[in-house]
Order: structure tokens, then C-alpha cells, then sequence
């Protein structure tokens, strides 16, 4: 078993298209539930086909490498909020959070307290007229502040850790955005502010930005059950 320990949080990594080969994506589709199959036969285009089948592969398998449970044999329940978690008869009560996106996958686990993931493809043409509509004025003048080269790199680092917030609380897109901030240092965690409205404290969260390629930044969002350090652990998981 993977030593899986209080203080870490785990990031594993994996390409969609490792599964395009007939026997691998044969392998992973052996894995699912009967319901997993029916929702990855509905898909109209292989490209999105092989994104379900890689996010719900590598959850299996990763959640496996923790515990001795098959990876076919793990079970999800769905949160009235539309978040999965393992069910307790399933399995121990690992906390993941699953992200998916063109070219990556990502799952990040903890054994305690809540986790959220979120992952883009980083694009020179990123939609910078939502950051006036959704960000929070600061987030909205150091974005404004910065060469234009640069301005979609950090739309994106903004967008992300603002998902993952989201997904860790288990809210969706039930709090505005422009309601709790960050603030981004080179060679510094990003910092973070919430409005005290939404019943929150942002010292009680750890934040933390990767490259896991040069095409993708993935944003982490841990709350410890204990205020502590938290250490990442990105790993990659290779699905082919």
C-alpha cells in the first residue's frame, strides 16, 4: 500500500489518450459499473470519450494503490451537492477530488479533511472579459497590471484555485466569485481572503498552484481537519 501520510496530499496526473490503444481503453472499461459504461457509450466523440474513461480509471486505481480494494471494486455515492465520495461500504474514507480537462486528468486524495482539484489548458486567447464579471476587484487590477503576455497565465491560475475552492467546499457554483480573492507571489503560496459573509475563515485553507505539463496548471485546495503545513505530492499514473 501507498503510505498516504496525515500532513501530505497526493496529485496523481494522466493522459486521456494513453487509453486510445484497443487494449488499454479494453482494460479500463472493464473497470467501471454498469452505469459508468452506459454514461461513457453516450459520448458522441471519441475525444471526450477517452476523458470519462481515464478520470473514472484513474480514480479506481489510484484509491487502490491506498487500500486493499480492486479498483473495480470501489463504489461512489453521489452528494446532494453532485460531489463523489467513496461509499463506506466500499471502502475506507479517503477524501479525492477528480479533475479532467483535453490532454490531463488529475486526482488528489487525503486521508482527512476536504480536498478540491481543478485543471485547464493554459491558452493565449483566455477569455479575459469574465475576469471583469466574476473576479474580485483586486484580482481584477493585478490581472489589468500585468504585460499582456502574461495576463492568460494568470487568468487561468486565478480561475482554477477559484474551482478548486469551490469543489473543496462542495458548492459548485453556489458562492459568487468575486466574493474571496488571491493574491499571487512569485516563490510564495497564494494568499487568500474570503468575504466573512460566507461563513468562512481563509487561514483554515491551504492553496497551492503546479505546471504537471507545459500546457496545464492544476490549482489544489486542502482544508486539514487541524491547522498544519501541507506538503504535495504530485505523481503521474500511467493508464496504458
Amino acid at each position: 500500500m501507498e503510505p498516504l501520510h496525515i500532513h501530505e496530499v497526493h496529485l496523481w496526473c494522466a493522459r486521456p489518450e494513453t487509453l486510445a490503444a484497443q487494449a488499454a481503453y479494453a482494460a479500463a472499461r472493464a473497470l467501471l459499473t454498469a452505469d459508468e459504461a452506459e454514461r461513457l457509450e453516450r459520448f458522441a466523440f471519441t475525444r471526450d470519450r477517452l476523458i470519462f474513461l481515464a478520470t473514472r480509471a484513474l480514480v479506481r486505481r489510484v484509491l487502490s494503490r491506498y487500500a486493499p480494494v480492486a479498483p473495480k471494486d470501489w463504489r461512489f455515492a453521489i452528494t446532494d451537492r453532485g460531489r463523489p465520495e467513496v461509499e463506506r461500504e466500499s471502502g475506507p474514507p479517503l477524501r479525492f477530488n477528480l479533475s479532467n480537462t483535453r490532454g490531463l486528468v488529475i486526482c488528489g486524495v487525503v486521508g482527512e479533511g476536504e480536498i478540491g482539484v481543478d485543471v485547464e489548458p493554459i491558452r493565449t486567447d483566455a477569455p479575459l472579459r469574465l475576469a471583469d464579471h466574476y473576479f474580485a476587484p483586486a484580482e481584477i487590477a493585478a490581472l489589468r497590471a500585468l504585460p499582456p503576455p502574461a495576463r492568460s497565465t494568470r487568468f487561468f491560475e486565478y480561475w482554477t484555485l477559484k474551482e478548486s475552492y469551490l469543489k473543496a467546499r462542495g458548492v459548485g457554483l453556489g458562492l459568487a466569485l468575486d466574493r474571496f480573492a488571491f493574491s499571487l507571489d512569485a516563490g510564495r503560496p497564494p494568499r487568500f481572503e474570503v468575504d466573512p459573509a460566507l461563513d468562512d475563515h481563509g487561514d483554515a485553507w491551504r492553496f497551492f498552484l503546479c505546471r504537471p505539463t507545459a500546457d496545464h496548471v492544476a490549482a489544489l485546495c486542502v482544508r486539514p481537519p487541524q491547522p498544519r503545513d501541507v506538503r504535495v505530492v504530485l505523481r503521474w499514473e500511467r493508464l496504458g
